[in-house]
């Protein structure tokens, strides 16, 4: 625990000098700066290794953040800046402070680990502006990250707050390695690109940075409720929190006092696999607020898609000749579904709407072709739900219009899975401006009143909030699978770079498991950026919990990575990283039940990685393992895949062989007395 300043002490520190440090580090240097003595209070995460300290030089409040000793953040402006032209932050005066610890452990409904250590230490530092109007900041130090958040009691002169922007920095030290993607306040789906922090321009959140010793910092929000998304600005040679704006508004955000502000949140570890291994998002949100009753419904699952084949635009998403979601169709889709695991179908365009005004949709009324309750009903007879699809068209006000009755059909039919989506732009709107985050939120919330799960399209990034509504199973955010059928596609890199930044920010909709790599039905030079093994590895390095087996039914006849789609399960109790770099290579482990499975993949180079099979405990177990084949590359043969089925233990290494952009997944189950008699001994 950080011991107690004298209030007195704190009653001065307008009075004190901004702290003194050395010269920061040449440009791609190691964070070399010791960090100086706290000059205010601080929060130190319970392991000791990192320290958020608040001052207030010259009425001025900032933050810094060190780990081990050496500084990451140097001293930074924090506050809100007001429509009014005033800044809340700045003439501001300590008034006090005070400390809590806390430890507990919850269990998540799903999530990548079925329990989760939720161990903080917290400082609340009290502050007055010279006008006389209070607010607090709120710290958090864990020992994956740091958080920070604006708590403004409602007041006289004070009983609403009307945003302009955030006066928050983050003045990283030295110049580490970025990876960021270009600020877009309509749309997620950008490639992210590297580069170091002085050669990174505007971003959407979250951003990642490594220094050369190894030290990486993620910068994201949290418990992002009644307010605008975040993005992240050079400016001034620091960053900058800007909020997405109202179009034609001075205000970012108006909501009520009384209440605290989004977490600024930043997740610092040794390493790359601590980045993925991290909670901190989920920890600064709420508990569950739906976990009162009954939560069976909320489920991963695997399904396959009425999707692909108009993504190549070989049927339509409107009624027609080639219309894509008929009747016969869904159930031939469903009928490979059942056969092979698969618990779930998703049709796009089952509904009315998509012709002419294709934003004027119904939500209830299904296409002449598509018999929706016989759809469903073919669906449950044989263990397969089937997932709504809601494409919006960005017509928010036509959607939440027929929410309650489109959810109330859906409860009836059984049905408790939807696929939202936002394609287009939305009048008067930014996708992730105030009214649309809110907007997001009403419909989970009335989704899980009729016992749905969400995956959201073309809507603004996770924030942690599968903690509190664990009906937000998934969602888009990101520059998916999809764009491989209608653009120059993913680089081999993009894909490496995704589990360090947008992964980090909650489940990830990519569409992985295509097989047929090359096919290209339109004769436009397009085609997946991968091998095979890499689809297969996606389901375990990509955490989702909707995860789509993306190929077309008659692609996967034949095909050897049918097996691990198979098998490989949705929901997993414990996760480990053995293997990590951003943009290079990934080796994950999950566990689900007493079966564990590993993903690797590598971006544009071929490698091989070996990993350490400690995480499996004790006994014999078969390792089932598709690989890149020796003769694979993901530019001249994708497709080459070897399967091999090894006996191995808990004191054996594994390999993964990768061709460029390859992959590996392995399934490792108990070995039974036949395994034992009959399968070779895995040899690295």
């Amino acid at each position: 625990m950080t011991a107690l300043v004298p209030v007195l002490a704190l009653l001065l520190l307008t009075l004190w000098a901004a702290p003194s440090s050395a010269a920061p580090p040449a440009p791609g240097a190691a964070p070399a700066d010791a960090a100086p003595p706290a000059a205010g209070p601080a929060a130190t995460s319970p392991d000791g290794t990192l320290t958020l300290a608040v001052s207030a030089p010259g009425g001025r409040l900032t933050y810094s953040v060190s780990r081990a000793g050496t500084l990451l953040v140097a001293p930074s402006d924090l506050g809100l800046r007001l429509t009014d032209g005033t800044v809340l932050g700045d003439g501001v005066t300590v008034t006090g402070h005070r400390t809590r610890a806390h430890d507990s452990t919850w269990q998540p409904v799903w999530g990548a680990d079925a329990e989760v250590r939720d161990r903080y230490e917290e400082l609340t530092v009290d502050l007055r502006q010279r006008d006389g109007r209070t607010f607090s900041l709120v710290v958090r130090a864990y020992d994956d990250g740091v958080a920070f958040r604006y708590d403004v009691p409602e007041q006289p002169g004070l009983r609403s707050l009307s945003i302009a922007d955030e006066a928050t920095e983050f003045d990283l030290t030295g110049d580490p390695a970025a990876w960021w993607t270009p600020r877009d306040d309509n749309s997620d789906e950008n490639p992210w690109r590297s580069t170091p922090l002085s050669a990174m321009g505007k971003s959407n959140a979250p951003v990642t940075f490594r220094w050369p010793d190894g030290t990486h910092l993620s910068v994201h929000e949290a418990d992002l409720v009644d307010y605008a998304a975040m993005t992240v600005t050079p400016e001034d040679g620091s960053l900058r929190a800007e909020l997405v704006p109202t179009p034609g508004r001075d205000a970012a955000v108006v909501t009520r006092a009384g209440r605290a502000l989004p977490w600024r949140a930043l997740t610092v570890t040794p390493g790359a696999a601590g980045l993925i291994e991290s909670h901190l998002l989920e920890n600064l949100n709420p508990p569950c607020r739906i976990c009162g009753g009954d939560t069976s419904w909320i489920e991963p699952v695997k399904y396959v898609g009425i999707w692909w084949v108009m993504q190549q635009d070989q049927a339509t998403w409107e009624t027609g000749p080639r219309h894509g979601a008929t009747t016969a169709r869904a159930k031939r889709y469903i009928d490979f579904a059942a056969a092979n695991g698969i618990e779930g179908l998703l049709a796009e365009g089952w509904n009315q709407g998509w012709a002419g005004d294709w934003g004027d949709q119904s939500f209830t009324r299904p296409t002449a072709d598509f018999d929706l309750r016989e759809v469903v009903s073919y669906a449950r007879e044989r263990g397969v739900e089937f997932i709504m699809h809601n494409e919006t068209g960005a017509n928010v006000e036509n959607y939440e219009a027929q929410l309650d009755e489109a959810f109330t059909l859906y409860e009836d039919l059984g049905v408790n899975y939807v696929k939202t989506g936002y394609v287009g732009d939305i009048p008067g709107h930014n996708h992730y401006d105030q009214f649309m985050i809110n907007h997001y939120r009403r419909v989970l919330e009335a989704a899980a009143e009729h016992r749905i799960n969400v995956n959201c399209h073309e809507c603004v990034h996770a924030s942690g909030e599968m903690r509190t509504y664990p009906n937000a199973i998934s969602r888009e955010a990101v520059r998916g699978q999809e764009w491989d059928a209608f653009s120059e596609g993913n680089t081999p890199e993009h894909t490496l770079i995704l589990p360090f930044t947008r992964g980090l920010s909650g489940p990830m909709d990519y569409t992985p498991g295509i097989m047929d790599i090359l096919w290209d039905p339109q004769q436009l030079g397009r085609r997946v950026h991968t091998t095979v093994g890499k689809q297969l590895a996606y389901y375990v390095t990509y955490f989702s919990g909707l995860q789509m087996a993306a190929d077309l039914p008659e692609h996967y006849r034949d095909a050897p990575g049918l097996g691990f789609i198979r098998d490989v399960p949705a929901r997993w109790d414990r996760t480990e990283v053995l293997a990590a770099e951003v943009g290079d290579h990934l080796v994950t482990a999950r566990r689900s039940g007493r079966e564990w499975f590993t993903g690797a993949m590598t971006g544009e180079h071929a490698r091989t990685l070996s990993y350490p099979l400690a995480f499996l405990g004790a006994g014999e177990w078969v390792a089932e393992a598709y690989t890149d084949a020796p003769d694979a590359d993901y530019d001249t043969n994708p497709t080459a895949l070897a399967v091999t089925r090894t006996l191995v233990t808990a004191a054996d290494t594994f390999t993964a062989d990768l061709g460029r952009s390859g992959g590996q997944a392995v399934r490792f189950r108990p070995a039974t007395r036949a395994d034992l008699a009959t399968l070779p001994r895995h040899t690295p």
